[in-house]
């Protein structure tokens, strides 16, 4: 892979710095920073060796780069994406690509067509605890898979205004779970039934979302997975997974909070999903490059298909919550 590639941060919020530490740290890479709040886009073009700033995508498109991660908001996706799609260059788009079934395929289709790589950011299929995981269920040693048990906490609750443009906790944290499901046991989803309250987080329950959400998954072999999700763990941020066999357990435990000394608070290991993935993203990114450099495509990459089955199940489980905890099938 060249290191000297032009490199775009579309959106250059908390995952946008944390793509363009890894970038800067592996190699001479020209990052362009674009982002709705101009003074965004200075400071985090200051705070690497060789980052400079497009006014929108618009000019960045017109000026050419190598590869571009949108990591903007998730209502401007399709814009962003469509656009760069459109120009033949390779994205690395976050999770969810929309938090539309229709327009996500519209996005996929379209890419495939163009024959444009188009990534979906879900970062723990490059970890080594989740990708190691996957490797002991699929050996199939253990037996039947019975249950898989998935955990995903944030240590505080983002912003109202970031909430109110990624979906419900559904699409957007939960959503990896989601994709876990399926990228762990190779299986599909087909019915889902989900619960949640709003109790710690202030302003949630007025934009129709919960703090706190839990989802009973039935996969196509009777199998089930329990999912729970937060926005709220001051212990840390917690993420874990378990998968439950007939001949024995497998565990990946991801996070736990450290107790400095008898009756001391506990401190958080992980403040968030930046430090705790940081080998995630840089295997990702590091993978995407060579992707859209001409190189082959990594197994572990997410696609259109992975966050458009994610978000058919984040969207039942929506419904379910909603409802009642009404079972949806899928």
């Amino acid at each position: 892979m060249s290191t000297d590639l032009k490199v775009a941060i579309v959106g250059c919020g908390q995952i946008g710095a944390t793509y363009a530490d890894h970038l800067d740290a592996m190699g001479r890479h020209r990052l362009v920073c674009v982002d709705a709040d101009p003074v965004r886009a200075e400071k985090l073009a200051a705070s690497v060796d060789s980052g400079t700033v497009a006014a929108s995508v618009r000019e960045l498109v017109a000026h050419g780069c190598d590869a571009a991660l949108v990591t903007a908001a998730t209502t401007s996706h399709p814009e962003l994406v469509g656009a760069l799609i459109e120009a033949g260059i390779p994205v690395l788009c976050e999770k969810p690509l929309t938090i539309d079934l229709a327009r996500t395929e519209e996005l996929g289709l379209r890419a495939e067509e163009r024959g444009v790589p188009l990534w979906v950011g879900f970062q723990r299929h490059f970890d080594p605890g989740f990708a190691d995981l996957r490797a002991r269920t699929a050996e199939g040693k253990l037996g039947r898979v019975q249950l898989l048990r998935l955990v995903s906490h944030d240590v505080s609750l983002p912003p109202l205004a970031r909430l109110r443009e990624s979906g419900s906790i559904f699409t957007d944290l939960m959503l990896h779970d989601f994709d876990m499901v399926r990228w762990l046991t190779g299986r599909r989803v087909v019915q889902v039934v989900a619960d949640g309250s709003a109790l710690s987080g202030p302003g949630l329950a007025d934009i129709g979302d919960f703090d706190t959400v839990t989802a009973t998954v039935r996969l196509d072999d009777g199998s089930l997975a329990a999912l729970s999700a937060g926005r709220w763990q001051p212990v840390g941020y917690d993420v874990r997974a378990e998968v439950l066999a007939e001949r024995g357990n497998l565990e990946a435990t991801l996070t736990h909070a450290e107790t400095p000394g008898a009756g001391g608070p506990a401190v958080p290991r992980f403040r968030g999903y930046w430090d705790r993935f940081a080998t995630a993203y840089r295997e990702q990114v590091r993978a995407f490059l060579v992707r859209a450099t001409g190189g082959p495509a990594d197994p572990a990459a997410g696609g259109w298909r992975d966050s458009h089955e994610a978000l058919r199940c984040a969207l039942a489980a929506e419904r379910s919550a909603r409802s009642g905890s009404v079972p949806v099938t899928l």
